[in-house]
């Protein structure tokens, strides 16, 4: 079955957004950083085809995305310093790892821990934001091979998705920061300033 592609401002695209989350479908979405793709992260239909798609275990967490700093706030737990760290951060283009708060989605968190995302992207602020709903996600491209920005290169390697939204993205994926670390450090990336020790130091030398 071929995907269903459109532009991410089409005005079929909220409704084919939900359609896709209620029924298990996999979606792929552009962000401020790379293409991501994911569903209802509570859907295991969608979750396991992604897994599958990918080669993921099933222990290896997504990535929840979220529209607002608002949303963010229903799975991660922010105490004053996380929350203004947080704010200075997002929208943008981090992953956090942040504590995860009960009733976050198991599919993204490990271990206490939850990845999200809060991309600068109209396809978040115009799209999901009026829904109200996260999208877990990953980047599309096959294991060890660097992630696919054209959509006939999607389709190729991943004929199974269902909907692929377009749109403009950036040229590389998430920093990654650890925010349950104090202070702050990177697992991929670089510190931004805000998040450095007094002097200028980076708390973490890699």
């Amino acid at each position: 079955m071929i995907p269903i592609v459109l532009a991410y401002d089409d005005p079929r695209a909220p409704q084919l957004v939900v359609e896709a989350l209620e029924t298990g479908l996999t979606i792929v979405f552009p962000t401020d950083t790379i293409y991501g793709i994911g569903g209802n992260p509570w859907d295991d239909v969608a979750l396991e085809k992604v897994r599958r798609l990918k080669g993921r275990a099933i222990d290896q967490p997504f990535t929840l995305h979220l529209a607002s700093l608002a949303d963010l706030e229903a799975f991660a737990a922010l105490d004053e310093r996380r929350r203004a760290w947080v704010e200075s951060l997002f929208p943008g283009p981090y992953t956090l790892l942040l504590p995860a708060r009960v009733g976050a989605p198991i599919s993204a968190v490990r271990n206490g821990t939850i990845g999200v995302r809060v991309p600068n992207h109209p396809f978040f602020a115009r799209v999901m934001a009026p829904l109200g709903r996260p999208l877990f996600g990953t980047s599309v491209n096959p294991h060890g091979l660097p992630p696919l920005a054209d959509v006939d290169d999607i389709i190729d390697h991943f004929p199974s998705i269902d909907l692929i939204l377009t749109g403009p993205i950036g040229g590389g994926p998430s920093d990654i920061l650890d925010m349950t670390a104090d202070p702050p450090r990177a697992v991929r990336g670089t510190l931004p300033p805000q998040l450095r020790m007094p002097g200028g130091e980076s708390p973490d030398p890699t």
